[in-house]
């Protein structure tokens, strides 16, 4: 007979030992048992989904903040395509989608800029506008596991106001000798039946010398997305149309992530060691769309004799890079433990939409009737391919920005009576280009090729395609246009971003071992020094123009984490962080109008937003892979920044100015009296803890996030925070056993501002929000080792089984201004590992 052996896993931290032994094993071993000479072979299956709970759990018992907890298989059990998608089941955090698909995180309601992400504690900057964290280039499936810190200790990146997230990828040393993983996967887009690729893989080898892994990850989807984006006067139950617009965009989304890590190790228990990521995302993107534009449109439904059109066309192309290059080593010297590390990590995001807009159009006798202001209908008597536009244009549609930083990191820690010592040091230095701020949009000239297609196949739907929309060549047309000399646009100059900014840290910080549980107090101080390149007038002429600034934040913090009795655990936090503007937000460049005295653009004399707050956790593991907790959070912040009109010294814009005159600037500014407070609750449970046969298989995992938040805009308006629902919710039902297992998992949140700038700008007393949304998905799972004898398993991955669509509104959601529908998405495939 012969028994399976139990990986046994390499690590130097007690709790990476823990949670990476527990989401590690795929099967038990079998057990002999001898009894008066009879032998008998008792098979026992091992739970993944409870394997990876424990490991989850058991690394957030040994965090000393308040912290939640992914490991790596737990990502696996669930039809998650990126980390945005994997975070959104966090207590606290919410998804915000487009097309349908995860890209950022409101991380406690908060802005996205308020959030930080790490790969293996090195902070890379927001690949958008050079702080905001994307994560629809991250594959789910490169992470070992995820920790979301809520409350920041002071070795934490200061710039953290909402939370830090810290993305562990694999390392040779998880696993001993030699491992393989690989994943293949199939699917379809059922709104227009787009193919859907998956392909994983991960190889490593490690002894007690020498480490090495690779892995890599590839995923592609098409899909169909049908939008309306109406524009709507009126009252509730009397809304009438001003602009209708008809949408359809056929979609190609790519994304790719490869990397991989070499460690040597020492007699003396030191480590040299070389990490890579690299990551991808990119997006094409054909549009076809008709806009509808009405004049004095007598109610909900009617007749117009005339209705003017524009219609617009575009073969575009998203593409966002993070590239993170480590080197490192840790080693002892004294009584002090001592890590160092040097990286290079470059974030590029690029847009270009050549977008040909055809001009002056029209169609006669439309009945229109928008009493579903959801689905509007419109009919007319022409046929959309016929119609000829008297002003044909090229309009191109550009942003860019290009990010490289060289980060050195110094850390060193040690016990001392009371506990450990740590203490450290971080160069950051930034180097910023790009322009766009963050879409241009410059016309190129008219356009003389022909449009029409041989064929023109009618729009894929869920919507109603009452004005005949189709399809054309988008491709072609733009091969076309680049045949008849059409280039891409270069940015206008006052449009032009570059910044140069260096962030010096330093901290210290000291853990007091009690026997009840420990004490964390420290201080975290950071230097931020950044200059901003414009442009200012001289007479009629655009001469440089440099903007440097200089500011010091000091960043208390204390925790207590107190074992209160072996199951439950109490935390009190006290946090304090920052949040610099945005490289959009702080920029020099402008458009300067010396006639109206006015200028549009960045505000380079922006402060940070600053922040202080507290959080008390209460922690119940009450049984094996099981916990019940609740959290409580409040957060005070100070110049909230947001879009807003200024008064400035002209003088530094333009030598027209007299000193001392103020102009308008219309740009970005501090707002006051921001706050943010909430409670979770969360909860894991499981049936085999107490029942057995077919029904212990069941458990559940479930949170819900109460939040509130106000600040009060630079104008004086009171606005909720961007990002803020009020209410989320996640719940997972699970089976498993005999090797299967299965999850159907259940996300809300409701309605959340998204625009606070058209408000802030215009003066408006109502924003733009995305109504509430939820989203039901099923992940299968079956273990075909017992069947084959090889460690293979087959899945089934199903996202958005409802088909819901989404929906954006201005001030109430009686008044839609954009519905958004793309279907459901399904995928199949096996995963192999040795």
């Amino acid at each position: 007979m012969e028994l399976n052996k139990l990986r046994r896993v390499k690590s130097r931290n007690l709790k990476v030992i823990t949670a990476t032994l527990l989401s590690s094993v795929i099967a038990a071993p079998a057990f002999a048992q001898e009894t008066d000479d009879t032998i008998e072979e008792v098979i026992v299956t091992a739970k993944s989904i409870k394997a990876s709970q424990m490991a989850a759990i058991e690394a957030k018992r040994m965090t000393d903040n308040v912290a939640d907890v992914i490991s790596a298989d737990a990502i696996g059990r669930f039809p998650d395509q990126n980390l945005a998608d994997a975070l959104g089941r966090v207590p606290g955090v919410s998804i915000e989608r487009d097309q349908g698909q995860a890209r950022y995180i409101s991380f406690r309601g908060a802005p996205k800029r308020y959030t930080t992400t790490s790969f293996d504690g090195i902070e890379v900057p927001g690949v958008e506008n050079g702080r905001i964290p994307r994560f629809d280039a991250y594959p789910a499936v490169i992470t070992s596991q995820v920790i979301a810190n809520k409350a920041i200790t002071a070795d934490m990146p200061g710039e953290s106001v909402s939370g830090y997230i810290d993305v562990k990828t694999f390392s040779p040393s998880d696993i001993e000798g030699w491992s393989l993983s690989l994943e293949g996967g199939v699917g379809e887009q059922d709104l227009g039946g787009g193919d859907i690729h998956r392909v994983n893989g991960r190889v490593s080898f490690s002894n007690d010398r020498f480490g090495l892994v690779l892995y890599g990850s590839e995923n592609m989807r098409e899909q169909v997305t049908d939008n309306r984006e109406p524009e709507y006067t009126g009252s509730e139950g009397a809304l009438v149309p001003d602009v209708i617009s008809f949408r359809n965009y056929l979609l190609r989304r790519e994304d790719e992530a490869y990397g991989g890590a070499a460690e040597f190790y020492f007699d003396n228990g030191a480590r040299v060691f070389i990490r890579s990521l690299n990551t991808q995302f990119t997006d094409l993107e054909e549009r076809n769309q008709w806009n509808f534009y009405f004049d004095d449109a007598p109610a909900q439904t009617g007749n117009l004799d005339e209705v003017g059109v524009r219609r617009y066309l575009q073969d575009g192309k998203y593409t966002n890079e993070t590239d993170v290059n480590t080197i490192g080593a840790d080693f002892s010297v004294a009584q002090w433990d001592v890590e160092v590390s040097y990286s290079q990590i470059e974030t590029f995001s690029d847009t270009f939409l050549p977008i040909p807009l055809l001009l002056g159009g029209s169609v006669s006798n439309a009945f229109y009737d928008i009493g579903d202001g959801k689905d509007p209908t419109l009919t007319f008597d022409e046929n959309l391919a016929d119609l000829s536009y008297p002003l044909p244009l090229l309009v191109d549609a550009i942003g860019t920005l290009d990010t490289e930083t060289d980060q050195f990191k110094f850390d060193i820690s040690r016990a001392n009576n009371w506990g450990e010592l740590k203490a450290g040091f971080k160069y950051d230095s930034r180097d910023a280009k790009g322009g766009g701020a963050p879409l241009a949009t410059v016309t190129n000239g008219l356009v003389t090729v022909d449009y029409q297609p041989e064929e023109t196949p009618l729009w894929d739907t869920d919507l109603n395609n009452s004005i005949g929309g189709y399809y054309a060549d988008n491709k072609g047309i733009y091969e076309l246009l680049q045949l008849d000399g059409k280039q891409r646009s270069d940015f206008p100059e006052d449009e032009r971003l570059e910044i140069e900014e260096t962030i010096i840290s330093a901290y210290i910080m000291q853990t007091v071992d009690m026997d009840w549980g420990n004490i964390i107090f420290g201080v975290r101080v950071e230097d931020t020094d950044y200059e901003t390149k414009g442009s200012r007038l001289e007479g009629q002429a655009l001469v440089p123009l440099s903007v440097s600034k200089d500011y010091t934040n000091v960043l208390p913090n204390a925790h207590v984490n107190w074992d209160v009795a072996d199951d439950h655990k109490l935390r009190l936090s006290f946090s304090t962080g920052i949040s610099r503007p945005t490289y959009i937000e702080a920029r020099a460049a402008a458009s300067i109008n010396e006639v109206f005295q006015s200028v549009s653009g960045g505000n380079p004399n922006l402060k940070e937003e600053t922040s202080w707050g507290l959080d008390a956790a209460w922690e119940w593991y009450f049984d094996e892979a099981s916990l019940l907790s609740v959290t409580a959070f409040y957060r005070s912040i100070d110049n909230v920044i947001a879009e807003s009109n200024e008064r400035v010294l002209g003088s530094v814009y333009s030598d027209l100015a007299e000193p001392g005159e103020l102009w308008d600037l219309s740009a970005y500014g501090n707002g006051k009296d921001g706050k943010l407070q909430g409670l979770e609750l969360a909860f894991t449970g499981r049936l085999d803890n107490y029942i057995e046969g077919f029904f212990s298989g069941f458990g559940i995992e479930a949170n819900l996030t109460l939040i509130d938040s106000e600040y009060t805009t630079p104008s004086g308006l009171k606005f909720d925070l961007p990002g803020q629902s009020d209410t989320t919710f996640n719940a997972s039902l699970f089976y498993e056993d005999y090797g299967f297992s299965a999850r159907v998992s259940y996300r809300y949140r409701d309605a959340w501002l998204d625009e606070t700038e058209t408000a802030g700008v215009f003066g408006l007393a109502q924003g733009v929000y995305w109504d509430a949304q939820k989203r039901i998905d099923l992940s299968i799972r079956y273990d075909l080792e017992p069947l084959i004898g090889q460690n293979v398993s087959v899945f089934l991955d199903a996202n958005n089984l409802t088909d819901e669509k989404d929906l954006r509104y201005t001030g109430e959601s009686w008044n839609p201004n954009q519905i958004e529908s793309y279907g459901r998405r399904y995928v199949v495939g096996v995963r192999y590992n040795l």
